[in-house]
């Protein structure tokens, strides 16, 4: 499936669940992560071929978002996956949280679970283009919105991640609130942290926010 959000000047937004896709989507989400945090323009393929098949594997309860520029060329991607209690996230598997008991912890039990993953923007493409350096604010804001949305919608939903710490501290800027569960980890030369949020934490993003909802 692939459906159109909104189409703006100088980008559009669109959920994707195609596998077909996902070696592209992933594709960009490393060459982004790569650049940004270790300067540098390849990244191994081995590590593409492992997220390509974890996506594959959680695409039925999952969907992309991604930003487009006016030439079809990506310019942000976002994942939302909802957890079917079982498989076994990434925030388990890398950072070693305990979600289980986690999720014992919280006083109100979720009535759904997401992990938000595959977050990358190419600020370099959009600086190169004035339409996209003056919506940078809104891309970003456009990827968020439609992520969480979801977690939004019932007040006992919560979202995991893992967070790199200068987007942690993006993030309360935005409105949004998460908390950290667990120690950080280095990750692609960027210090990372395992995050859970719930509706109260997202609840003022979302509202400042409301103007993007075309749906």
């Amino acid at each position: 499936m692939r459906n159109l959000i909104c189409a703006y000047n100088d980008f559009s937004l669109w959920e994707i669940k195609e596998r077909n896709e996902l070696p592209y989507l992933d594709q960009f989400v490393l060459k982004v992560y790569y650049y940004h945090h270790l300067k540098q323009n390849y990244y191994p393929q081995d590590e593409l071929s492992m997220m390509i098949q974890e996506d594959n594997d959680s695409l039925m309860n999952s969907s992309f978002f991604v930003a487009y520029d006016n030439s079809r060329r990506i310019i942000g991607t976002i994942k939302l996956q909802k957890w079917d209690g079982e498989n076994e996230l990434s925030i388990e598997k890398d950072f070693k949280v305990d979600l289980k008991k986690i999720i014992r912890s919280l006083p109100l039990k979720p009535r759904q679970i997401y992990h938000i993953g595959r977050f990358a923007i190419d600020q370099n493409l959009i600086r190169r283009d004035p339409g996209l350096t003056q919506n940078r604010l809104k891309i970003l804001k456009s990827l968020m919105y439609y992520a969480l949305f979801p977690v939004f919608e019932k007040k006992s939903n919560i979202f995991l991640c893992e967070c790199d710490e200068k987007l942690l501290t993006k993030l309360k800027f935005l409105g949004i609130y998460p908390q950290v569960i667990g120690p950080p980890k280095v990750h692609l030369g960027s210090k990372t942290l395992p995050i859970y949020c719930n509706h109260d934490g997202i609840k003022e993003f979302i509202k400042q926010n409301d103007c993007l909802s075309y749906v």
